[in-house]
């Protein structure tokens, strides 16, 4: 095909204020050759009176509901189920986040020319509660320096991902285990295979807020993020010195007020922390 189908696979829950800017931003891209599989999880508030108004409007939405709240990593990889076998692409998404109206164009781009690559993101936006850009996170381009530096942190912001079918096909969905930072653990099972990467462009605008899962449950993000660190940092792809040490000294943010180490992510990484 010349514009390859992208599955864009968006889990929601009580999210009925952001909803609407995050269903407008996948269906005004550029890209249009896209099905947007919309899963609501038990939502209580008026999530799914909004997600099926705008179905209605757009055939290329397909609304599920679970039955059963089954949180996020289960929902999404329901909806890795639920794609159309023509599907060349999958598109992450969240539905409390803003993806920028040429991201689906640039990453598909990139993917096409670039077989070797598994999956690619780009840098994002921070906004806040108000959709007001407060901030912004640049994340590494270049495939080496992910791999010299993934032991440290997570290379690629999960709502800015695109990763190609087949590639998810051969390493497998998330990991269930991880209620937390499974991203974090997919990423290092697509990057033994294949390249990941990241555009060299602001293609998605990021909220944070006083509900979301960092915020409320720091400790067990920790936890998993030790966990899958352990897991991989021997391996002979992803060990240097530096990651070793880094590992070690971030079992001491376990004995830090949250407030505090909440601080220490914002400015470790976001450029503008001051303003978070």
């Amino acid at each position: 095909m010349d514009t390859p189908l992208i599955s864009v696979i968006m889990p929601n829950y009580n999210n009925e204020k952001y909803l609407p800017e995050a269903i407008e931003s996948i269906l005004n891209q550029t890209y249009g050759n896209f099905e947007f599989i919309i899963i609501d999880d038990c939502s209580k508030d008026n999530s799914w009176n909004i997600i099926q108004k705008y179905a209605k409007k757009d055939n290329r939405i397909k609304a599920f509901k679970n039955e059963q709240n089954l949180k996020i990593v289960k929902t999404r990889n329901k909806g890795f189920g639920l794609m159309s076998p023509a599907s060349k692409y999958i598109a992450i998404f969240d539905s409390d986040d803003i993806s920028m109206p040429e991201r689906f164009e640039k990453q598909i781009k990139f993917l096409e020319k670039n077989p070797d690559y598994g999956a690619v993101g780009s840098h994002t936006f921070i906004i806040d509660e108000n959709s007001e850009i407060i901030g912004k996170r640049k994340y590494e381009t270049d495939f080496k320096k992910i791999i010299k530096n993934i032991i440290k942190k997570s290379p690629v912001a999960q709502p800015s991902v695109m990763i190609g079918k087949s590639v998810l096909n051969e390493v497998g969905h998330y990991n269930e285990k991880y209620t937390r930072c499974q991203d974090y653990e997919l990423w290092f099972r697509i990057a033994k295979v294949f390249k990941i990467g990241n555009l060299d462009e602001f293609l998605i605008k990021y909220r944070v807020s006083k509900t979301q899962g960092k915020t409320t449950n720091l400790k067990e993000t920790l936890k998993f993020t030790l966990d899958i660190q352990k897991k991989w940092l021997f391996d002979k792809k992803f060990f240097n010195i530096f990651g070793l040490i880094y590992y070690c000294m971030e079992h001491t943010m376990y004995f830090l007020p949250t407030k505090v180490v909440l601080k220490l992510f914002k400015v470790l990484n976001y450029d503008s922390a001051k303003k978070l």
